[in-house]
């Protein structure tokens, strides 16, 4: 195991009661914040029929009313542009960021001065610390100026940190392979799906970047980093650490997976994370799989309480090899409770036959899952693809005889697996979209 860092290691090594102790207290003062701010939460506290001191225990944020993604759209809707969710005016801000709208209309959020260079960086820091980032580093960002907040943060915090950054935005795949060979970078960040375009890219330029200086790439943006044969996948073609990131634009990043690689930590001091059963929305019991749900008790701008995240995790309370007692997300993010579908009767994760795919040597990394309509008759049916063309049909069609076998064995289906050309599977720069529904 590599070197152990830590920002603050009192609070990330306290006992399990000190850490309930301070997430109750912060979680009480941001429940009295966004009451007193908050017109949409005052709102929904007063139908609910709750006060902030009505939360005396941690049992008693139960009865605390959600908050989902769809509150905060029918905010901005009737109260266009910003909505009534914010507890700052919109002059107060610095920064504008928007969802990407992958799952409806976009959500657009501001944050203060506070927010982006205090809460964001404090967050941050538990990152670099967690990956071993030095200030010595050089971070490589192959992500151009936009209107999401995927790796702004970071690539800020960082900076704050004393970090070198090299942008990478407005360059060909080809191109950012050369930049990390000449500026000699040695952490890299991106969503697993591009980091291995981007490493693939780089061995048909004959550049594979085991060769390069990169001893770190931070994976965020979607499930994989998390996911054993991409993080393999990941670590083989970088010749490097990888490691997991967590959040979203709405809650903000709030997990990072420490030089352990036990599974990933939440911000425990900054947030309060709940696990429970997506049906009755009751909590379940550690080392179960069941609903993220979040409250952000630091935030200024909009700091969002029991937010319904939609990924799907496991607790894992034990103290981790690292030493820090903040609770860790085994396997991170096993996939979103809104790309669970269920077929044949089983329930299946994306992430679950990626995990397949890229074990079969003979396979590329891209791949798509097509979902049948519900009682059509057809066959769940996973695409893929050839890793060279130089494989023969005969080894293609025994890999593909062996990749139906495990799907069967591990899930208990037996798909349909079409084998198209080389590259003709969609790639992706930000998130992946491998899941399609037949209408």
């Amino acid at each position: 195991m590599e070197q152990v860092t830590y920002w603050k290691k009192e609070i990330e090594t306290a006992p399990r009661g000190k850490l309930e102790e301070l997430q109750l207290a912060r979680f009480k003062e941001r429940m009295q914040y966004v009451y007193d701010r908050s017109p949409m939460y005052k709102r929904k506290y007063d139908r609910a029929g709750i006060k902030p001191s009505d939360i005396r225990t941690l049992d008693d944020i139960q009865h605390v009313p959600f908050t989902v993604k769809e509150d905060l759209r029918e905010s901005q809707a009737k109260h266009p542009p910003w909505g009534d969710f914010f507890c700052i005016p919109p002059e107060e801000s610095v920064r504008v960021f928007q969802t990407t709208g992958t799952s409806g209309i976009p959500v657009k959020i501001y944050l203060n001065k506070n927010d982006w260079t205090v809460h964001l960086y404090e967050q941050f820091m538990h990152h670099m610390h967690g990956y071993g980032i030095k200030t010595s580093d050089i971070l490589f960002v192959p992500f151009g100026y936009g209107i999401y907040i995927a790796w702004w943060v970071f690539q800020a915090a960082m900076e704050q940190a004393g970090v070198t950054i090299v942008p990478g935005g407005a360059q060909s795949s080809q191109d950012r392979v050369r930049s990390i060979f000449e500026w000699k970078a040695t952490v890299v960040c991106g969503t697993p799906t591009y980091l291995i375009y981007l490493a693939d890219t780089a061995k048909k330029m004959g550049r594979p970047l085991v060769d390069a200086a990169v001893r770190i790439v931070v994976s965020g943006g979607e499930p994989g980093g998390n996911v054993p044969s991409t993080k393999k996948v990941l670590e083989e073609l970088w010749g490097a650490k990888c490691y997991d990131d967590i959040g979203s634009t709405e809650i903000s990043t709030f997990g990072f997976e420490c030089v352990a690689q036990k599974g990933t930590h939440v911000i425990e001091s900054l947030f309060y994370a709940e696990c429970l059963d997506p049906d009755t929305l009751k909590p379940v019991p550690d080392g179960e799989v069941g609903e993220l749900v979040l409250s952000n008790i630091h935030a200024e701008s909009m700091p969002l309480l029991r937010f319904r995240i939609k990924d799907l995790v496991r607790f894992n309370k034990e103290t981790c090899d690292c030493g820090r007692t903040f609770l860790r997300l085994d396997g991170g993010v096993l996939g979103r409770s809104d790309d669970m579908f269920q077929f044949a009767g089983v329930n299946i994760f994306p992430s679950a036959i990626e995990n397949f795919v890229r074990d079969v040597e003979e396979f590329s990394n891209e791949y798509q899952l097509v979902v049948p309509k519900t009682r059509s008759g057809k066959r769940l049916k996973i695409r893929v693809e050839p890793v060279s063309s130089e494989i023969s049909k005969e080894g293609m069609d025994q890999a593909v005889q062996h990749f139906i076998e495990t799907v069967r064995q591990r899930i208990t289906i037996t798909p349909d697996v079409e084998v198209v050309e080389r590259g003709k599977l969609p790639r992706f720069e930000l998130k992946a979209n491998r899941l399609i529904r037949e209408d």
